[in-house]
C-alpha cells in the first residue's frame, strides 16, 4: 500500500523554515499605495540554494524510508531508484529560484509533483514540503500578486482534482457503496490538505504585507535621518547668522563711536579739556561694549534663551538718540502716531535697525543732522532715519530702493537689517535721496491693538525740519 493514503500537505511547515525575512501577524489586508518591498539580495539567493539542497537531502532520506514502507506492499509498483532521485532533484531544483521567477516555479514544482505522483512516486512529506514553499513564496514575492493569487488559486484546484481522482480509485469501488469509515477517511483529507494549501496562500501574503510594511519603515528611517542631518545643517547656518548679526549690531555702533572719539581726542591734544572729554567718551562707550558683550554671551550659555537686561527696545531709542547727539550729530526723533505695546522681537528689530543706521550715519554719511521717524499705523510700525549728508554705500541686491540704480557694496549691517526685516515678513528701503543725504525705512506688521496705550518715555521733538 502506497502513502497516498495520506496526502501529506498537512505536515506541521512552519514559515521560518522557508526563508521567511518577517514575522507574519495578520493577513494581508488591501495593499498599500507603495506596494514594494526590498530589493532582492545575493544573500536571498545563497538561502535559497542552501534551502533547495536541505530538500533534496531531506528528500534522499524521505524516500528511503517510504521504498522500505511499500517494498512489501500490494499496491502499484514504485519507480526504480534512478527515476525516483531524477523525480526527487526534478522537484527541489527550482527551489533555489524561488525568489527570482516565484509565479514560474510554483506551476514547475506543481506540474512535476502531479507527474511523479501519477508515476507511483512513494513519497509525499518532501514533495509536499516543496509544494507549500512554492505556494508560498508566489504570494510573497511575485511582483504581480494579482497573478500570484490567480496561480495559486487553479494549482490549489487541480490539487484537489487529482486528490479526489486518487481518493476514489482507492477506497471505492464501483460494486460496493463507500461506508461511513471510509467516508470520513475521504472528508479529512481533503479539509486537512486544504487547509494547509489555503494556509500557504494566507502566509505568504501576510508575509509580504509584513515585509512590504518594514521596507517602509527602513526607507522612511533613512528619510527621517536624512531630514534631520538637513534640519540641523539649516538651524547651524540660522544660528551662526543669528550670532553674526547680533555680534555686528552690538559691537558696530559702540566700536564707531570709540573710533570717532578717539580721532577726536587725537585733534585736540593741544586742549586738554576736550581731548579729556573725548576719552572719557571712549571709556565709557568702551565699558558699554563689553557689558552687550557680556550680555550676548550669557544668552548664549543660558538654555532657556532669555535676552537680560539691556538696553533694546523701543523704550531704548531715547538713549540712544541722546548717546548719538553727544557723539556731535544733532539727531531730531519724533514719533507719530499712537504710541502702543508692540512685541519684544518687534521693538529689538526697529532699535537694532536704527542703531545701526545711525552708526553708518557717523561712519559714512558726513552729515549734521539726523531724522528719527517712529510711526504707529494700524497694523504696522515703521521707522525712519534720513540725514542730509553723503550718499552711503549703495544697496545690497533685494533692496527696495527709489533709484534707477543700484550696485553692490553693502557690508554686513545692510545685510543684517534685511535679514531682521524678513523675519517679521516686513519691508525694508534705504539708499541715497534724490537731493542728497541717506534713508533707510522699516516697516514691520503687527496686529491691530484696540487698547493702545502711549508710552511715557517717548516724546515729539518739535524742532524737526519737514
Amino acid at each position: 500500500m502506497h502513502l497516498h493514503e495520506v496526502f501529506s500537505f498537512s505536515t506541521g511547515v512552519c514559515p521560518t523554515m522557508v526563508g521567511v525575512e518577517s514575522s507574519i501577524t495578520a493577513p494581508a489586508p488591501a495593499a498599500t499605495p507603495s506596494d514594494t518591498r526590498r530589493p532582492l539580495t545575493r544573500r536571498d539567493t545563497r538561502i535559497d540554494l542552501w534551502i533547495a539542497a536541505l530538500t533534496v537531502v531531506l528528500g534522499l532520506a524521505t524516500l528511503w524510508l517510504s521504498a522500505v514502507i511499500v517494498e512489501d506492499s500490494d499496491g502499484p509498483a514504485s519507480p526504480s531508484t534512478v527515476e525516483s532521485v531524477l523525480w526527487l532533484v526534478c522537484l527541489c531544483t527550482p527551489i533555489a529560484f524561488r525568489r527570482l521567477r516565484p509565479v514560474t516555479v510554483l506551476v514547475v514544482v506543481s506540474t512535476v509533483f502531479l507527474a511523479a505522483q501519477l508515476r507511483g512516486y512513494p513519497d509525499t512529506l518532501t514533495p509536499s514540503i516543496v509544494e507549500f514553499v512554492a505556494i508560498f513564496t508566489a504570494n510573497a514575492w511575485s511582483t504581480r500578486r494579482a497573478r500570484a493569487l490567480v496561480v495559486s488559486i487553479v494549482v490549489t484546484a487541480v490539487m484537489f482534482v487529482w486528490l479526489g481522482v486518487w481518493l476514489r480509485s482507492v477506497y471505492t469501488s464501483d460494486a460496493e457503496a463507500p461506508d461511513p469509515v471510509t467516508l470520513a477517511t475521504i472528508a479529512y483529507t481533503l479539509v486537512s490538505n486544504g487547509i494547509v494549501l489555503v494556509t500557504a496562500i494566507a502566509f505568504g501574503r501576510a508575509a509580504r504585507v509584513s515585509a512590504i510594511r518594514l521596507h517602509a519603515l527602513e526607507r522612511t528611517g533613512v528619510e527621517l535621518r536624512a531630514a534631520h542631518e538637513l534640519v540641523a545643517d539649516r538651524a547651524i547656518n540660522e544660528e551662526r547668522t543669528r550670532l553674526a548679526r547680533e555680534l555686528h549690531d552690538v559691537v558696530a555702533h559702540h566700536v564707531a563711536v570709540i573710533g570717532i572719539q578717539a580721532g577726536a581726542a587725537r585733534r585736540t591734544l593741544d586742549r586738554p579739556e576736550i581731548a579729556r572729554g573725548a576719552l572719557s567718551a571712549v571709556e565709557s562707550t568702551a565699558r558699554t561694549t563689553i557689558d552687550e558683550l557680556d550680555r550676548l554671551l550669557s544668552v548664549l550659555r543660558s538654555r532657556d534663551g532669555e535676552t537680560g537686561s539691556g538696553p533694546s527696545g523701543l523704550d531704548a531709542l531715547p538713549e540712544l538718540m541722546a548717546d548719538t547727539r553727544a557723539l556731535g550729530l544733532e539727531v531730531r526723533f519724533s514719533v507719530h502716531g499712537d504710541a502702543r505695546d508692540v512685541p519684544e522681537s518687534i521693538g529689538v528689530t526697529l532699535y537694532r535697525i536704527t542703531q545701526e543706521a545711525l552708526t553708518n550715519t557717523l561712519k559714512h554719511g558726513n552729515a549734521s543732522v539726523a531724522e528719527v521717524r517712529l510711526r504707529y499705523g494700524d497694523r504696522s510700525v515703521e521707522v525712519e532715519v534720513v540725514d542730509d549728508g553723503r550718499p552711503g554705500p549703495t544697496p545690497y541686491p533685494g533692496a527696495v530702493v527709489h533709484q534707477a540704480t543700484a550696485g553692490p557694496g553693502a557690508g554686513l549691517g545692510q545685510r543684517g537689517m534685511r535679514e531682521r526685516v524678513d523675519l517679521h515678513g516686513g519691508e525694508l528701503q534705504l539708499g541715497p535721496r534724490p537731493r542728497g543725504g541717506y534713508r533707510v525705512r522699516a516697516v514691520l506688521p503687527v496686529g491691530a491693538c484696540g487698547d493702545a496705550r502711549p508710552h511715557d518715555h517717548v516724546t515729539t521733538d518739535h524742532t524737526e525740519s519737514a
